[in-house]
């Protein structure tokens, strides 16, 4: 199937890879005739699709499940940093986000119990349904690159390890019932995923998302995955792309091993950092949308439309910050830390020294300070 992924950077410089024409919302790939022209369906018939898949999912669950899965949808001014206990015991206190009662968290499920039903407890037709309601959601690569990551963790737990992980433990939530008109939430992840997406009409919004990978690199029917190589490689090639001066900015001048403002920090800001957008050339600034696009391309094309235009709307007051190597071996992911900072995003990539090494285990945020979990389209 034809890769339907929109990238905004297709606006600024064309590519081989394929256009995005944003008047028609079509993708085409070049080189075979206007027969490899698909059409992206409208926003609100996205909505409707979304609606049908997610009633379809409920339709089969029990009365008794869906009463673990189904919630109150209740709009928040903004989520509050939540302390949870679990591991050793109950004895360890890890931290996340509550958004009503939706919990965002990048601790395994077992430190950060997750609202919602987990895919080990559903039958083959229900989990095949909550799968598909996933599919309707996500773009065809965003729809992948959760899968690579469930992969990821599924590898983990093949290995061994004192905390719950594996594709099993993977939980699915709704909050709110599904309506082509008035907003709800779709939550979904597990350790090294947390999808928050909020629909309200016409409007898809991601944020706040968490992705990430432990293993980064692991094997699956004799084939080499490796979790998030575009965000890492794309990166690396906006730095190569960056002149003496440009990188000196781009630099900071201190060690980053974490998330800055990773779950639990909902509403704070800090100082934009790095080399600025109205620093860079055309070229460079298409490069760095094109990077964004790893992130806002996961949900379906239908909501990306919007998403680009406000991020390319802001490139020049969007920063760019690098923190660690500047190269990395081939095929694998960098241990360099890096931020992207603009008006309405923040995205945060984050190598992990717990494992031993930081290539193989990595964390990224993605928000929107002006509309986490679709702020914008529930306080009207």
């Amino acid at each position: 199937m034809m890769n339907r992924m929109m990238y905004g950077v297709l606006l600024l410089a064309g590519t081989a890879a394929g256009w995005f024409t944003l008047a028609s919302a079509q993708v085409v790939r070049p080189g075979n005739s206007s027969a490899l022209t698909t059409p992206i369906a409208p926003p609100q018939a996205q909505t409707q699709a979304t609606v049908a898949a997610a009633t379809a999912f409920l339709n089969t669950l029990s009365a008794e499940q869906r009463s673990k899965v189904q919630f109150a949808f209740v709009p928040q001014p903004k989520a509050t940093a939540a302390n949870f206990k679990g591991g050793m015991g109950g004895r360890m206190t890890f931290v996340g986000e509550q958004y009503g009662q939706a919990v965002w968290s990048n601790f395994p499920v077992s430190d950060v119990t997750r609202p919602g039903v987990q895919l080990g407890s559903l039958s083959a037709q229900q989990r095949e349904s909550a799968m598909h309601l996933l599919q309707v959601l996500l773009s065809p690569k965003g729809y992948q690159k959760v899968l690579a990551i469930m992969g990821s963790d599924q590898a983990l737990a093949d290995g061994g390890t004192h905390f719950a992980a594996g594709k099993d433990t993977y939980t699915l939530a709704l909050f709110g019932p599904p309506s082509a008109t008035a907003p709800w939430l779709v939550q979904f992840g597990g350790h090294h995923l947390g999808l928050n997406v909020l629909i309200a009409g016409a409007h898809g919004v991601l944020t706040p998302t968490l992705t990430g990978a432990q293993p980064a690199v692991y094997q699956s029917q004799g084939k080499t995955v490796r979790v998030l190589a575009q965000e890492n490689d794309k990166a690396f090639a906006l730095l190569n792309a960056l002149d003496a001066a440009q990188r000196q900015k781009a630099m900071l001048t201190y060690e980053v091993r974490d998330l800055v403002l990773g779950p639990g920090h909902d509403g704070e800001t800090i100082v934009p950092e790095g080399l600025k957008g109205s620093e860079m050339t055309a070229a460079q600034q298409a490069m760095l949308l094109d990077l964004m696009g790893e992130w806002a391309g996961i949900i379906q094309e239908s909501y990306v439309k919007a998403r680009i235009t406000e991020l390319k709307a802001g490139l020049n007051d969007t920063y760019f910050a690098w923190s660690g190597p500047t190269t990395h071996a081939p095929d694998r992911n960098g241990t360099s830390y890096y931020r992207i900072q603009g008006p309405k995003v923040v995205i945060e990539f984050s190598p992990q020294g717990v494992g031993g090494d930081p290539s193989m285990h990595v964390h990224t945020i993605y928000r929107d300070p002006t509309n986490e979990y679709g702020h914008a389209f529930t306080s009207r």
